[in-house]
């Protein structure tokens, strides 16, 4: 084997006869090295893309969320006696989340609305993601309300002007609409822009965060809630959702922070494997080169391998030699190709060279995990692996 080895790396490194040969190798090299780099570079931002996103919904999202199976809404101070004495559970936020029409001015959307008590900011950490105003819902005077980004800048939100309200209304249930005085159809509440919050394009385009008084005043449902929002002791999460599925029975959901956004969850795995699937693609069709490259170099060698056999080499040790070859050629654009990723991934880590426009965060993250490492060198491994099996054959089979 330790013949194989040197006979396979003199091939590589050695100038040969024709000029072509060393031209096709490089590419080769060259091929293994950039599919490398650029599968690492891009997988470790898609992970660091991913990590972003999901860490501003961890930051609105709940430890644990209970809600109705079968009910819109259901009582939570019953609810609330029933778990409070959980192990574990740190703050209970009641919530109501539904649709609501708001007008500002002279402009009006469709939004969801989210009402939440005073606990919700121990539970969450919405507070800290206000990039305008300030987070209040509530003083003696006035009711308030949070804005997402993308619907207080469709509305036009101006958080500086208190005397500006926004109204929010919905159908009165059992009441038919008046075409004369259709207000007498509507339920309403009026609310002071205090702050606009910016989480991601699907969590914040349409969300209101009011006081859940105001919210329930406005559905009529004064002491029901749609959910439960539990901050929990973070080693004893997995723990105390269990103790509540039991307790709850089959009438409740309890999700924890990944089943809530089990969606989200579910694209980016399915973006990143897709992506990883393409690139493979790509370095496949592109590795038909060194297929070329040992065909040629075998072609070239038909002496050398006419003395081993006469020196009493066998096909299998013929076969081993340009197989090794391939493998070599595979290895060097591998190693070259991880020093090259890792070292950009480095730079951008440390650096930011890769500005991320239109978010809050000035570059774009990045996240390099081992078994993408391992993944790489193993796919691009299998990929050099089958491009040097025919050629290794051809060659055993020459005389």
């Amino acid at each position: 084997m330790n013949l194989v080895r040197f006979i396979a790396r003199r091939y590589l490194f050695s100038k040969k006869n024709t000029n072509a040969i060393n031209i096709i190798s490089a590419i080769s090299v060259l091929i293994f090295t950039v599919g490398t780099a650029v599968m690492i570079i891009i997988l470790s931002f898609l992970n660091g893309l991913e990590g972003l996103v999901m860490g501003m919904n961890d930051s609105f999202d709940p430890d644990i969320k209970i809600t109705a199976k079968f009910a819109k809404t259901f009582p939570a101070d019953s609810l609330i006696d029933l778990i409070e004495e959980t192990k574990g559970i740190e703050f209970i936020s009641q919530t109501l989340e539904d649709n609501v029409v708001v007008r500002y001015g002279d402009a009006q959307e469709i939004s969801k609305i989210k009402g939440v008590d005073q606990r919700f900011k121990n539970v969450t950490n919405i507070d800290t993601f206000i990039v305008y105003g300030d987070y209040k819902l509530s003083d003696d005077k006035r009711n308030y309300a949070v804005f997402g980004s993308s619907i207080a800048s469709s509305l036009n939100v101006n958080i500086e002007s208190i005397q500006t309200q926004a109204t929010l209304f919905v159908p009165k249930k059992g009441v038919e609409y008046n075409q004369l005085n259709p207000d007498a159809s509507l339920s309403m509440q009026y609310v002071v822009p205090s702050g606009v919050v910016v989480l991601n394009e699907e969590g914040d385009k349409d969300l209101i965060v009011a006081s859940l008084p105001v919210v329930q005043a406005l559905f009529n449902v004064e002491g029901r809630v749609s959910g439960l929002e539990l901050k929990v002791v973070p080693d004893e999460i997995k723990t105390v959702q269990s103790v509540l599925i039991e307790i709850l029975g089959d009438s409740y959901e309890v999700l924890n922070r990944s089943e809530q956004n089990e969606s989200a969850y579910k694209v980016f795995k399915t973006e990143k494997w897709a992506t990883f699937a393409i690139l493979t693609l790509v370095v496949l069709i592109a590795a038909f080169n060194t297929v070329g490259a040992l065909t040629m170099l075998v072609l070239e060698k038909k002496k050398d391998i006419s003395i081993l056999r006469s020196m009493g080499a066998e096909q299998s040790t013929i076969r081993k030699i340009f197989l090794t070859e391939g493998l070599l050629i595979t290895w060097t654009g591998i190693f070259v190709g991880l020093f090259i990723g890792i070292g950009f991934i480095f730079v951008q880590h440390t650096y930011g060279i890769v500005p991320l426009e239109g978010s809050f965060v000035e570059y774009f993250p990045v996240n390099l995990k081992l078994y993408d490492i391992i993944g790489v060198v193993m796919v691009i491994s299998l990929l050099g692996f089958l491009a040097s099996i025919y050629p290794s054959l051809k060659a055993a089979e020459e005389k």
